[in-house]
Protein backbone atom coordinates (compact mmCIF):
# COMPACT_ATOMS: atom_id res chain seq x y z
CA UNK A 1 0.00 0.00 0.00
CA UNK A 2 2.88 2.51 0.48
CA UNK A 3 4.48 2.22 -3.11
CA UNK A 4 1.04 2.74 -4.51
CA UNK A 5 0.11 6.08 -2.28
CA UNK A 6 3.76 7.10 -2.78
CA UNK A 7 3.49 6.46 -6.17
CA UNK A 8 -0.42 8.17 -6.22
CA UNK A 9 0.96 11.12 -4.08
CA UNK A 10 3.95 11.68 -6.88
CA UNK A 11 1.04 11.82 -9.70
CA UNK A 12 -0.97 13.89 -7.81
CA UNK A 13 2.14 16.37 -6.92
CA UNK A 14 3.19 16.34 -10.57
CA UNK A 15 -0.22 17.13 -11.66
CA UNK A 16 -0.34 20.28 -9.76
CA UNK A 17 3.03 21.74 -10.50
CA UNK A 18 2.01 21.39 -14.29
CA UNK A 19 -1.65 22.25 -14.03
CA UNK A 20 -1.39 24.99 -11.74
CA UNK A 21 2.41 26.01 -10.50
CA UNK A 22 3.69 26.50 -14.27
CA UNK A 23 0.80 28.22 -15.80
CA UNK A 24 0.35 30.68 -12.54
CA UNK A 25 3.75 31.39 -12.10
CA UNK A 26 4.40 32.61 -16.01
CA UNK A 27 1.36 35.13 -15.15
CA UNK A 28 2.72 35.94 -12.25
CA UNK A 29 5.96 37.20 -14.47
CA UNK A 30 3.83 38.57 -16.77
CA UNK A 31 2.14 40.34 -13.90
CA UNK A 32 5.39 41.72 -12.37
CA UNK A 33 6.46 42.86 -15.62
CA UNK A 34 3.03 44.59 -16.29
CA UNK A 35 4.14 46.22 -13.03
CA UNK A 36 7.67 47.68 -13.47
CA UNK A 37 7.37 47.63 -17.47
CA UNK A 38 4.15 49.41 -18.18
CA UNK A 39 3.50 50.56 -21.65
CA UNK A 40 7.11 52.99 -22.23
CA UNK A 41 9.48 50.33 -21.08
CA UNK A 42 7.33 47.05 -22.19
CA UNK A 43 9.55 45.11 -24.17
CA UNK A 44 12.77 46.14 -21.65
CA UNK A 45 12.93 42.72 -20.28
CA UNK A 46 16.70 43.54 -18.33
CA UNK A 47 15.34 45.77 -16.45
CA UNK A 48 12.81 43.56 -14.92
CA UNK A 49 15.56 41.30 -14.10
CA UNK A 50 17.47 43.91 -12.27
CA UNK A 51 14.70 45.15 -10.49
CA UNK A 52 14.80 40.84 -9.57
CA UNK A 53 17.72 40.92 -8.88
CA UNK A 54 18.41 43.48 -6.64
CA UNK A 55 15.25 42.69 -4.66
CA UNK A 56 16.97 38.98 -3.90
CA UNK A 57 19.18 40.80 -0.86
CA UNK A 58 16.42 42.10 1.09
CA UNK A 59 13.43 39.28 0.20
CA UNK A 60 14.13 35.90 2.00
CA UNK A 61 14.04 33.17 -0.74
CA UNK A 62 11.86 31.10 1.06
CA UNK A 63 9.46 33.95 1.52
CA UNK A 64 9.45 34.90 -1.78
CA UNK A 65 9.23 31.08 -3.41
CA UNK A 66 5.99 30.92 -0.92
CA UNK A 67 4.68 34.21 -2.51
CA UNK A 68 5.39 32.88 -5.80
CA UNK A 69 3.90 29.44 -5.28
CA UNK A 70 0.36 31.03 -3.47
CA UNK A 71 0.53 33.65 -6.27
CA UNK A 72 0.65 31.01 -9.56
CA UNK A 73 -1.93 28.97 -7.56
CA UNK A 74 -4.30 32.00 -7.02
CA UNK A 75 -4.10 32.82 -10.15
CA UNK A 76 -4.70 29.50 -11.85
CA UNK A 77 -7.62 29.04 -9.82
CA UNK A 78 -8.97 32.42 -11.38
CA UNK A 79 -8.12 30.68 -14.69
CA UNK A 80 -10.29 27.98 -14.00
CA UNK A 81 -12.96 30.15 -12.81
CA UNK A 82 -13.19 32.32 -15.81
CA UNK A 83 -13.14 28.83 -17.70
CA UNK A 84 -15.67 27.38 -15.88
CA UNK A 85 -17.87 30.85 -17.01
CA UNK A 86 -16.79 30.81 -20.52
CA UNK A 87 -18.08 27.36 -20.59
CA UNK A 88 -21.42 28.19 -19.28
CA UNK A 89 -21.57 31.11 -21.93
CA UNK A 90 -20.66 28.78 -24.95
CA UNK A 91 -22.88 25.73 -23.75
CA UNK A 92 -25.95 26.80 -21.66
CA UNK A 93 -29.12 28.56 -23.01
CA UNK A 94 -28.73 32.60 -22.67
CA UNK A 95 -31.45 33.91 -20.28
CA UNK A 96 -32.53 36.98 -18.59
CA UNK A 97 -30.77 40.05 -20.24
CA UNK A 98 -28.76 37.76 -21.72
CA UNK A 99 -31.69 36.01 -23.89
CA UNK A 100 -32.23 40.00 -25.60
CA UNK A 101 -28.59 39.66 -26.76
CA UNK A 102 -28.95 36.50 -28.31
CA UNK A 103 -32.16 37.23 -29.82
CA UNK A 104 -30.33 39.09 -32.89
CA UNK A 105 -27.21 36.84 -32.64
CA UNK A 106 -29.51 33.81 -33.29
CA UNK A 107 -31.32 35.21 -35.89
CA UNK A 108 -28.30 35.93 -37.92
CA UNK A 109 -27.01 32.23 -37.53
CA UNK A 110 -30.67 31.52 -38.56
CA UNK A 111 -30.48 33.25 -41.88
CA UNK A 112 -27.34 31.97 -42.96
CA UNK A 113 -28.75 28.44 -42.04
CA UNK A 114 -31.84 28.83 -44.23
CA UNK A 115 -29.36 30.74 -47.43
CA UNK A 116 -26.96 27.82 -46.94
CA UNK A 117 -29.79 25.33 -47.46
CA UNK A 118 -31.47 27.09 -50.28
CA UNK A 119 -28.53 26.80 -51.57
CA UNK A 120 -28.07 23.32 -51.67
CA UNK A 121 -31.61 22.69 -52.43
CA UNK A 122 -32.38 21.42 -49.01
CA UNK A 123 -35.79 21.74 -47.02
CA UNK A 124 -34.29 21.94 -42.91
CA UNK A 125 -35.94 20.10 -40.41
CA UNK A 126 -37.02 22.93 -38.23
CA UNK A 127 -35.46 21.50 -35.04
CA UNK A 128 -32.37 21.61 -36.94
CA UNK A 129 -32.45 25.44 -36.96
CA UNK A 130 -29.91 27.15 -34.67
CA UNK A 131 -31.45 28.09 -31.47
CA UNK A 132 -28.40 28.98 -29.68
CA UNK A 133 -26.20 32.31 -29.74
CA UNK A 134 -22.69 30.37 -29.56
CA UNK A 135 -21.48 27.74 -32.46
CA UNK A 136 -20.90 25.17 -29.53
CA UNK A 137 -23.82 25.76 -27.43
CA UNK A 138 -25.78 24.80 -31.01
CA UNK A 139 -23.88 21.40 -30.79
CA UNK A 140 -24.99 20.38 -27.82
CA UNK A 141 -28.42 21.10 -28.54
CA UNK A 142 -27.95 19.53 -31.62
CA UNK A 143 -26.72 16.97 -29.85
CA UNK A 144 -30.51 16.38 -27.67
CA UNK A 145 -32.33 16.87 -31.11
CA UNK A 146 -30.74 14.19 -32.97
CA UNK A 147 -31.37 11.55 -30.58
CA UNK A 148 -34.77 12.47 -30.19
CA UNK A 149 -35.07 12.42 -33.84
CA UNK A 150 -33.44 8.91 -34.13
CA UNK A 151 -35.38 7.25 -31.35
CA UNK A 152 -38.81 8.09 -31.05
CA UNK A 153 -38.81 11.56 -29.34
CA UNK A 154 -36.44 10.03 -26.33
CA UNK A 155 -35.13 12.43 -24.32
CA UNK A 156 -31.07 12.62 -23.65
CA UNK A 157 -30.81 14.60 -20.77
CA UNK A 158 -32.57 12.13 -18.64
CA UNK A 159 -31.20 9.24 -20.38
CA UNK A 160 -27.03 9.87 -20.35
CA UNK A 161 -26.98 9.84 -16.58
CA UNK A 162 -27.85 6.19 -16.46
CA UNK A 163 -26.57 5.15 -19.78
CA UNK A 164 -23.14 6.17 -18.11
CA UNK A 165 -23.37 3.78 -15.48
CA UNK A 166 -24.08 0.96 -17.60
CA UNK A 167 -20.73 1.39 -20.25
CA UNK A 168 -18.09 -0.55 -19.78
CA UNK A 169 -14.90 1.07 -19.43
CA UNK A 170 -13.27 0.82 -22.25
CA UNK A 171 -15.68 2.74 -24.27
CA UNK A 172 -15.97 5.35 -21.71
CA UNK A 173 -12.69 6.49 -22.21
CA UNK A 174 -12.67 8.44 -25.25
CA UNK A 175 -15.15 10.55 -24.45
CA UNK A 176 -13.46 11.01 -21.04
CA UNK A 177 -10.47 12.08 -22.86
CA UNK A 178 -12.54 14.33 -25.30
CA UNK A 179 -14.33 16.05 -22.14
CA UNK A 180 -10.99 16.75 -20.29
CA UNK A 181 -9.70 18.49 -23.76
CA UNK A 182 -13.02 20.29 -23.83
CA UNK A 183 -12.52 21.47 -19.95
CA UNK A 184 -8.69 22.34 -20.62
CA UNK A 185 -9.49 24.36 -23.90
CA UNK A 186 -12.14 26.59 -21.62
CA UNK A 187 -9.73 26.67 -19.33
CA UNK A 188 -6.90 27.75 -22.08
CA UNK A 189 -9.51 31.22 -22.54
CA UNK A 190 -9.49 31.90 -18.72
CA UNK A 191 -5.90 32.30 -18.95
CA UNK A 192 -6.42 34.20 -22.20
CA UNK A 193 -8.38 36.40 -20.26
CA UNK A 194 -6.36 37.08 -17.53
CA UNK A 195 -3.68 37.93 -19.36
CA UNK A 196 -5.06 40.60 -21.49
CA UNK A 197 -6.79 41.89 -17.87
CA UNK A 198 -2.87 43.19 -17.63
CA UNK A 199 -3.30 44.64 -21.03
CA UNK A 200 -4.06 48.18 -19.74
CA UNK A 201 -0.79 48.37 -18.11
CA UNK A 202 1.66 46.50 -20.72
CA UNK A 203 0.25 46.20 -23.99
CA UNK A 204 2.16 42.72 -24.79
CA UNK A 205 0.26 41.05 -21.87
CA UNK A 206 -3.01 42.09 -24.38
CA UNK A 207 -1.35 40.42 -27.44
CA UNK A 208 -0.66 37.20 -25.41
CA UNK A 209 -4.46 37.62 -24.10
CA UNK A 210 -5.80 37.14 -27.57
CA UNK A 211 -3.44 34.73 -28.81
CA UNK A 212 -3.86 32.27 -26.06
CA UNK A 213 -8.03 32.89 -26.09
CA UNK A 214 -8.08 32.58 -29.70
CA UNK A 215 -6.10 28.74 -29.42
CA UNK A 216 -8.42 27.94 -26.54
CA UNK A 217 -11.18 29.08 -28.70
CA UNK A 218 -10.07 26.45 -31.41
CA UNK A 219 -9.28 23.90 -29.17
CA UNK A 220 -12.68 23.72 -27.57
CA UNK A 221 -14.66 24.04 -30.95
CA UNK A 222 -12.57 20.96 -31.87
CA UNK A 223 -13.48 19.42 -28.62
CA UNK A 224 -16.84 19.97 -28.45
CA UNK A 225 -17.02 18.38 -32.11
CA UNK A 226 -15.34 14.94 -31.02
CA UNK A 227 -17.34 15.19 -27.29
CA UNK A 228 -20.61 15.13 -29.03
CA UNK A 229 -20.30 13.17 -31.40
CA UNK A 230 -18.60 10.52 -29.27
CA UNK A 231 -21.94 10.85 -26.93
CA UNK A 232 -24.26 9.84 -29.59
CA UNK A 233 -22.50 7.00 -30.96
CA UNK A 234 -22.41 6.24 -27.15
CA UNK A 235 -26.02 6.26 -26.94
CA UNK A 236 -26.04 4.36 -30.62
CA UNK A 237 -23.96 1.42 -29.58
CA UNK A 238 -24.86 1.13 -26.24
CA UNK A 239 -28.64 1.97 -25.65
CA UNK A 240 -29.91 -1.62 -25.98
CA UNK A 241 -27.85 -2.04 -22.38
CA UNK A 242 -29.85 0.40 -20.91
CA UNK A 243 -33.65 -0.63 -21.86
CA UNK A 244 -32.44 -4.32 -20.96
CA UNK A 245 -31.29 -3.66 -17.51
CA UNK A 246 -34.77 -1.71 -17.22
CA UNK A 247 -36.86 -4.74 -18.30
CA UNK A 248 -37.86 -3.09 -21.38
CA UNK A 249 -35.14 -5.09 -24.40
CA UNK A 250 -35.50 -3.23 -27.72
CA UNK A 251 -37.46 -4.80 -30.24
CA UNK A 252 -36.39 -5.88 -33.66
CA UNK A 253 -37.54 -3.35 -35.48
CA UNK A 254 -36.13 -0.49 -33.02
CA UNK A 255 -37.41 1.60 -30.34
CA UNK A 256 -41.26 2.35 -30.77
CA UNK A 257 -42.80 5.64 -29.77
CA UNK A 258 -44.61 4.29 -27.39
CA UNK A 259 -41.17 2.65 -25.66
CA UNK A 260 -39.59 6.15 -25.95
CA UNK A 261 -42.57 8.01 -23.91
CA UNK A 262 -42.74 5.32 -21.12
CA UNK A 263 -38.69 5.61 -20.86
CA UNK A 264 -39.07 9.14 -20.64
CA UNK A 265 -41.74 8.82 -18.12
CA UNK A 266 -39.69 6.62 -16.06
CA UNK A 267 -36.41 8.50 -15.88
CA UNK A 268 -37.77 12.00 -15.52
CA UNK A 269 -40.47 10.54 -12.93
CA UNK A 270 -43.55 12.09 -15.00
CA UNK A 271 -41.88 15.54 -14.80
Amino acid sequence: MNPFLQSLGGKLAERWVTTLVLPGALFVAAAVCAVRLGHRHALDVVRVGNDVVAAFPRLPVAVAAIGLVLGATAAAFAAQALGGLVQSVWVKPWRGPAGWLARPVVAVRRWRFDRAAARAGIDPVPAYRPQRATWIGERFRLLDSRVAAQYQGLRLGPLWPRLWLLVPEPARLPVQAAETRFGSATTLVGWGVLYASLGWRWYPAAVIGLGVALVGWRRARTAATALTELIEATVDTHLDLLTTAIGHPLPPSGLTRDLAARINDRFTKGD
